[in-house]
């Protein structure tokens, strides 16, 4: 992810993170979490998206969902390359 990128996510986290009520590192931490996860699943399907999800913790029913694509074409993608 490039420096722009990140930069481009903060801001975005930012104002959900302000929303969340608790200690101001655990909101930012979610905050981002979910920008991140919502930046990857608008990106088109590929290997290094499917592996970035999976890293965020993001199951393979919301991936598929997402993609409106099967458990077997998800494998596919992760065996590419």
């Amino acid at each position: 992810m490039t420096f722009q990128e990140m930069q481009s996510l903060m801001k975005q986290a930012i104002p959900l993170a302000k929303q969340m009520e608790g200690d101001w590192q655990a909101r930012m931490k979610l905050a981002l979490h979910s920008v991140k996860v919502d930046h990857y699943m608008k990106q088109p399907i590929s290997k290094r998206v499917i592996q970035k999800l999976l890293e965020h913790g993001v199951s393979y029913r919301r991936i598929s969902k997402n993609y409106r694509v099967g458990r077997q074409q998800i494998s596919v993608f992760e065996g590419m390359y």
